[in-house]
């Protein structure tokens, strides 16, 4: 991270880029926790507000889930699969290696495909996540194609998976990509939350997933939440627990509480899973308490004149979110300037820096986001030119005069 003044924020979204100038605060610090790699972002724009060591690469265990959790609702978004779909449960699907985290999926089962997803967030089951693979690209190594190209168009160069459950070591990431990963996923599916990851049990199996002429467990068997956290702390409503040997203890938790939410990753812990929550705990307590996301209001942007265009004007718009975080401290009586050309000569394409916004608290400014063009304005015919141009002589001249 340039460690200037200030430094420039580019968030890809789809093909627009959105540019802020971020002040880099001094906040203090997080307590130590047992984690090899820590990084610790804010959800409203994915600021950097800790890290230690963020781009250590090192295998994300079943944090691979959530890429494999994104694959997933993808292919129900496009209409290839419907969640409702009933999976039909192979051998292969339920033979996995022992110490392995399973739903326990069953030969001959019919499960709907909602219940896979759950069962991958909830009780991080390997065997959910081998059978959405098949299901959606006939084999593992296909599936973690699927993975590696949606990797490669979020730019995450040093994440690449070789299968969808986290069981391999050969699975690579970094806690500062594991953590844009979250991100991305939560913008795109932010339902998941209530669906999916803050869920603390699963009733499973039911009787009406068995299959023919085996029956339902005697009792009702509930499996609980990997992530600790979603019982204890206040507003944790995810994401993500990992384990393997090559890694160690691994989290992507996330937090909301009055309009703010952080995104914690810790990879690589050795205190078990007891030191991974405590490490999850004392770093959201830190964010809380450290920073807040703020809604400054915002004056509403004219239209500006274009000379010589085929429209007179072109209507402005903010480069980036103005709801942002900021130190505890600075979080009261933000307020907006704005410095914006009055006008401007065609052409004008979309995007073109023409003003910014500055907020500031008290005497400090939080936030610098640029003013850009919301279309494109091309160059009127010649009869509009040239009565332009005339326009603009006269007013010089008299105003000269």
């Amino acid at each position: 991270m340039n460690r200037s003044a200030t430094f420039l924020l580019a968030l890809v979204i789809g093909t627009s880029v959105f540019a802020a100038e971020v002040p880099v605060f001094k906040n203090g610090r997080p307590p130590a926790v047992d984690a090899r790699a820590v990084i610790v972002i804010d959800m409203a724009n994915g600021d950097v507000l800790y890290e230690r060591d963020a781009d250590l690469v090192i295998p994300p265990a079943s944090l691979t889930k959530i890429m494999t959790m994104m694959v997933a609702l993808d292919a129900v978004d496009s209409g290839k699969i419907a969640l409702t779909d009933r999976i039909t449960i192979t051998k292969q699907d339920a033979t996995l290696p022992y110490r392995s985290s399973l739903m326990y999926l069953q030969e001959g089962m019919s499960v709907p495909f909602d219940d896979l997803l759950r069962g991958m967030a909830v009780i991080s089951g390997n065997d959910a996540a081998l059978t959405v693979a098949r299901v959606l690209a006939g084999s593992s190594t296909a599936f973690a194609e699927l993975m590696n190209a949606q990797a490669d168009r979020m730019g995450l160069s040093e994440t690449r998976f070789v299968e969808p459950s986290g069981l391999s070591e050969n699975n690579l990431t970094t806690a500062r990509e594991m953590a844009l990963l979250a991100r991305a996923y939560l913008l795109r599916n932010p339902a998941s939350l209530a669906d999916y990851h803050s869920r603390t049990t699963m009733n499973f199996p039911r009787a009406d997933v068995m299959p023919p002429g085996v029956d339902p467990p005697a009792i009702k068997i509930l499996l609980q939440s990997t992530n600790k956290l979603l019982f204890s702390y206040d507003g944790c409503d995810g994401l993500k627990t990992g384990y393997i040997d090559e890694s160690g203890y691994n989290l992507v938790a996330t937090a909301e509480r009055d309009g703010t939410r952080f995104i914690v990753v810790t990879l690589g812990g050795t205190g078990g899973p007891s030191g991974r929550e405590k490490a999850g705990r004392a770093l959201l307590d830190w964010a809380f308490s450290a920073w807040r996301t703020v809604r400054p209001s915002v004056p509403e942007l004219p239209a500006i004149r274009t000379w010589g265009g085929a429209t007179g004007t072109v209507s402005l718009s903010y480069a980036d979110s103005t709801v942002f975080t900021v130190p505890t401290k600075l979080a009261t009586g933000v307020s907006a300037r704005v410095e914006a050309e009055t006008e401007i000569e065609a052409p004008v394409t979309a995007g073109t820096k023409l003003g910014r916004v500055i907020f500031t608290s008290g005497s400090s400014i939080v936030r610098r986001i640029d003013i850009v063009a919301s279309t494109d304005v091309p160059l009127g015919n010649l009869f509009v030119r040239l009565r332009d141009s005339l326009v603009r002589f006269f007013r010089r001249l008299f105003v000269r005069s």
